[in-house]
């Protein structure tokens, strides 16, 4: 064991060609493809990284148009909730216009009812009016006229009778 750790000039000198001769050969076989494959590997993260790259400035892209299409849709619904708004205002004054136009129909309609119904309770109290004062005069006349007086009043009317039937007689022949 002691030869190990104690240098001796021909174990060092074929220990170093040894490794020499390995590091040629594997420069030669084994180095150059595994150059060319870490070179790929490197070649292939860095594209992997430009095209994440790309990618997230694509994908920031895209998130900056659906902000602006969102503000958009967004601006576009308050527009058209205002007009929905503005849209049903009109349609309340025009349902209560309707609503105070119909009210003034009922109204006039009943305050003309109102005077006709008025109307004909006048004219029935007239003619109950009339009717008693006819009457009350009637009584009034009966006791205050003696019977010459109602006497002469007969003939006259009878009289006057047949003048107006004789003229209706000469107008008939």
């Amino acid at each position: 064991m002691e030869a190990l750790i104690k240098p001796e000039f021909g174990l060092t000198f074929w220990t170093i060609l040894c490794f020499v001769l390995l590091v040629v050969v594997l420069s030669k076989t084994a180095w150059k493809p595994l150059l060319k494959a870490v070179e790929d590997r490197e070649n292939a993260l860095k594209r992997d990284r430009e095209a994440a790259e790309s990618a997230r400035a694509e994908a920031e892209k895209i998130k900056g148009e659906l902000e602006a299409k969102f503000t958009e849709i967004k601006a576009e619904l308050a527009h058209r909730l205002d007009s929905a708004k503005a849209e049903g205002e009109k349609e309340k004054e025009r349902i209560i216009e309707e609503a105070a136009r119909s009210a003034a129909r009922i109204l006039e309609t009943a305050r003309i009812e109102i005077d006709a119904q008025k109307n004909e309770a006048v004219r029935e109290l007239r003619e109950k009016v009339v009717g008693l004062t006819l009457a009350a005069s009637e009584k009034l006349l009966e006791a205050h006229l003696d019977p010459k007086i109602n006497a002469r009043l007969i003939a006259e009317a009878l009289a006057e009778l047949e003048k107006n039937d004789k003229s209706l007689n000469l107008s008939g022949n």
